[in-house]
């Protein structure tokens, strides 16, 4: 079993987002539910309800040394500048 031992206060995915984006950037609900389900970050998990420790999220997207515009949308980012550069 994994032992991390949370830090700080446990919040629900909507807080999360909201305290670590500004509203106009902020990723959607089904990103995260994305990115906890492949483990991408830290989540806890009481019977069928997922909380977050906001400052383990935090480490954890830094550690990625990327944003996560970056991590979502990569493949749309990387077309678009090679368009940008005249490759097909």
């Amino acid at each position: 079993m994994n032992e991390t031992m949370i830090k700080g206060k446990l919040v629900s995915a909507e807080q999360l987002l909201a305290q670590l984006f500004a509203p106009e950037c902020k990723p959607s609900l089904r990103w995260l539910r994305t990115q906890t389900k492949a483990m991408s970050i830290p989540h806890v998990r009481i019977g069928h309800l997922v909380f977050f420790d906001v400052q383990m999220v935090r480490t954890a997207l830094g550690d990625k040394g990327r944003s996560p515009a970056q991590v979502s949308g990569s493949g749309a980012v990387a077309k678009a500048d090679e368009q940008k550069l005249g490759g097909d």
